[in-house]
């Protein structure tokens, strides 16, 4: 991907200046006269052909770092598609990143976010590519996290690896977004979180909703962690834990759910600015 389709893209999705963001979300909130709120940025992109090798270590030693320096960032998690998943469901591409971003000010850091890209402070390198339809966006946490009820087996044989089941969703034609979410956070993930092995959930809302003609906009997301060291054998006992309960018997309309492994240690914005400035002071 050049770096200018980069820089137009999230211009584009965006529709803001580039702006100064505050340090700190306390000083965002300050300025702003805004709520400290959660988000999660989910970046969906593939190696370009022969290049996963320059691109696994462009986003470990350099992009992921250059993101999650920017304030507001929290924490940064690479993942990589897993074998076999839940569901059938398109990957949207083979490497994910998710960032956690809190702040008071959304559209600040989000247009640190574009003023970074256009600087070269944040270097964009071809070896990475967006795939063109993926559910690439904010998302703002809408729930508490809705933990496992119930004993928990053991992680099985193999070394215990961690895992997310992501599923982006709308509700029904008709049905209103109240209704949805109530269903989804009193019912639904409970139901889906009792799984073994299963180990919490959370979800999310889309902010800044693209306009994509002919292309599905997810507006929620969830997100559920999974411990084992047996990925088809929890797959096995959640189905099983399907037939006990109408998992699908509710206002859930189009979605679609991929299954992604934690790839890498999660990297934190704090270290990174710490060195970073370290780093400068020292010159």
């Amino acid at each position: 991907m050049h770096a200018r389709a980069v820089v137009v893209g999230v211009v584009v999705a965006l529709g803001l200046a580039a702006l100064r963001v505050s340090a700190t979300p306390a000083a965002q909130a300050a300025a702003s006269g805004g709520k400290v709120e959660t988000y999660y940025y989910f970046v969906f992109t593939n190696p370009a052909p022969g290049a996963e090798e320059e691109y696994n270590r462009y986003y470990d030693t350099q992009h992921a770092a250059d993101v999650v320096s920017i304030p507001g960032f929290v924490t940064a998690q690479r993942f990589v598609a897993a074998d076999p998943p839940l569901r059938n469901s398109p990957v949207p591409s083979k490497y994910l990143i998710v960032y956690k971003v809190v702040t008071a000010d959304l559209p600040a850091v989000q247009a640190e976010v574009v003023r970074r890209i256009r600087s070269g402070e944040t270097v964009i390198s071809p070896v990475m590519v967006s795939p063109p339809d993926t559910p690439s966006g904010y998302y703002k946490v809408i729930s508490p996290l809705i933990p496992h009820k119930g004993p928990q087996p053991s992680p099985g044989q193999g070394k215990a690896e961690t895992y997310y089941q992501f599923v982006f969703s709308n509700p029904t034609a008709g049905t209103s977004a109240a209704a949805f979410n109530k269903w989804y956070d009193e019912i639904h993930a409970g139901e889906v979180v009792s799984s073994p092995n299963w180990i919490e959930a959370e979800r999310g809302q889309l902010m800044n909703p693209p306009t994509r003609p002919g292309r599905t906009t997810y507006n929620y997301v969830i997100a559920f962690k999974i411990v084992t060291g047996d990925l088809a054998a929890t797959w096995e006992g959640y189905r099983q834990n399907a037939k006990a309960h109408p998992m699908t018997d509710g206002p859930l309309g189009e979605n679609i759910g991929v299954t992604y492994k934690t790839l890498g240690p999660m990297l934190y914005g704090d270290h990174v600015r710490a060195a970073r400035a370290k780093t400068g002071a020292a010159k």
